[in-house]
């Protein structure tokens, strides 16, 4: 059964990562799934990564409870990030963004503060959350809005989020 997952996993993101640039019809024009430059996807690994490290350092000390299933932890990997950054820095950064923009507030940083808090509430319904963990989600969500920011695509904030997590939960089981 994992097999069968992982492999559905695995050709979704193929398959999105091969229709980048080509949704530009039906609504997914507004989601921005459009290729970055290779700058962009090297500072998306490089905050990714260095995000999760920072966070891992700083929770290490936290009481883990039970240890997650593999299928949490794969969809907290995979297709979470995917589906979250589609949402937040895709679809509602647009709505933000163009709403603010009626107000005359012109300002992307606005936009991408906007959606990290709505980030950071999003994930206020799970058990156990604890502030500092909501600060540190608030936190990641600027960077992913200042990646989506400085691309202008929502790949470079899926990418660093996938990492993130990977991090995150590789720390959690090794460290």
């Amino acid at each position: 059964m994992h097999f069968a997952g992982i492999a559905f996993t695995l050709g979704l993101l193929w398959l999105m990562w091969s229709v980048r640039g080509k949704l530009s019809s039906h609504g997914f024009e507004y989601v921005h799934w459009v290729p970055a430059s290779r700058r962009s996807m090297v500072q998306a690994v490089a905050a990714g990564a260095g995000a999760g490290i920072l966070v891992a350092w700083l929770f290490g000390g936290y009481d883990k409870s039970a240890s997650p299933m593999f299928t949490d932890v794969w969809m907290a990997i995979t297709l979470g990030p995917l589906a979250e950054e589609l949402i937040f820095r895709g679809y509602l950064f647009w709505v933000i963004g163009s709403l603010l923009a009626r107000l005359k507030v012109r300002s992307g940083a606005a936009t991408a503060f906007g959606v990290a808090v709505l980030f950071a509430l999003a994930h206020a319904s799970k058990s156990g959350i604890t502030e500092p963990q909501l600060i540190a989600i608030s936190g990641t969500g600027l960077l992913y809005g200042w990646l989506r920011l400085d691309s202008g695509s929502t790949v470079p904030p899926v990418i660093a989020h996938i990492l993130f997590n990977a991090v995150i939960y590789l720390a959690a089981v090794f460290v």
